[in-house]
């Protein structure tokens, strides 16, 4: 499926979603084929774009999204390098960033299967920060935010960790445990990133705000300021995606953990820690793409997710072969990864 201009439809293609006037009446259903009396129809109307359906869209949806993810991840580097070096950040570039990764939030299922598949495209500072983009985007839909707010959600995950270029590398990439010393050193990345934010005025103090805040927790926990409360929406939406990549990332200090872990600990801290609201949208809405999933199981077995339960939507039930496990009751068996 692709968003495209009017202007470039031709009779014969196929509609990939349903289309509605402004007063919601459907007007014509998804899969319908275009013809020239559709085409006048749209002008009057006043639609301009529309999803259609594509030949080998996963050929085509993939190469543009490696293509466009190569491109966030160069741009991310290019600014980071520039904030080290003492520069502004280029605020164009990061507008136009952030436009091309809007466009690639259309398909759901798709979005995650290429996210898994980008993992290990560069530097896991650059690949993380263009990861939580992609789902502070994708939150904001979830949450009905207007498109200016949803735009600068993703402006504010490409710029959240820009404090850690200030980070000494040898802390930053540490394998292991920090020391207590050494997380102090990385705290400061929230107030080096806010900093550096502030000295653009065209950058909301909103974005600002989500670079110092989106480790700070609801119980007061977090840091840097150990603030109660979640009341900065653009921080605990960060915070959410920036919790969800961290877990489902292979990085220095911790290795990967399947979406259906990252799910799991989303939920718990919900529970006083994380914004509910926005953790358990994340949670519910990611939860519903399970089914179809090829999974790999803790007993070394590969097998396909065919049922979900909405109350233990991180137990569903997987088939290896004709043997059913229901993990819901059998809990001596987790899933350990997705399998693309």
């Amino acid at each position: 499926m692709q968003k495209i201009k009017v202007s470039s439809l031709k009779p014969g293609t196929q509609i990939g979603k349903d289309i509605f006037t402004y007063d919601s009446q459907l007007l014509l259903p998804r899969g319908s084929v275009i013809t020239e009396e559709h085409l006048e129809n749209f002008a009057v109307r006043d639609i301009n774009e529309v999803y259609i359906i594509e030949t080998n869209v996963r050929q085509k949806t993939e190469r543009s999204f490696e293509m466009v993810y190569s491109g966030a991840l160069d741009v991310v580097n290019s600014f980071m390098m520039d904030a080290k070096l003492g520069n502004n950040i280029d605020v164009n570039e990061v507008n136009e960033t952030t436009d091309l990764l809007l466009e690639q939030v259309f398909d759901v299922t798709d979005l995650f299967r290429q996210m898994r598949l980008m993992k290990n495209k560069g530097d896991y500072l650059f690949t993380h920060s263009v990861n939580v983009s992609l789902l502070c985007i994708l939150i904001g839909r979830w949450m009905k935010c207007d498109e200016n707010t949803i735009k600068e959600l993703g402006m504010a995950g490409l710029l959240h960790d820009i404090g850690k270029v200030f980070i000494d590398d040898e802390i930053l990439n540490k394998p292991g445990k920090l020391t207590a010393q050494e997380f102090e050193e990385i705290k400061k990345h929230t107030l080096l990133g806010y900093n550096l934010i502030l000295q653009d005025p065209s950058i909301s103090h909103d974005i600002a705000n989500a670079a110092l805040m989106h480790h700070e927790r609801a119980d007061g926990s977090g840091y840097p300021a150990g603030i109660n409360g979640t009341s900065n929406f653009y921080a605990s939406v960060v915070a959410v995606a920036d919790l969800y990549d961290a877990i489902t990332s292979s990085h220095s200090y911790s290795t990967k953990r399947s979406p259906y872990s990252a799910a799991e600990i989303l939920w718990q801290e919900s529970f006083g820690k994380l914004d509910a609201t926005i953790s358990r949208v994340f949670y519910d809405k990611i939860t519903n793409f399970y089914v179809g999933n090829q999974v790999l199981l803790s007993n070394d077995q590969q097998g396909t997710v065919i049922f979900v339960d909405p109350t233990q939507p991180t137990r569903p039930i997987v088939m290896v072969g004709d043997k059913f496990y229901n993990l819901a009751t059998d809990r001596s068996i987790s899933i350990l990864d997705i399998i693309d």
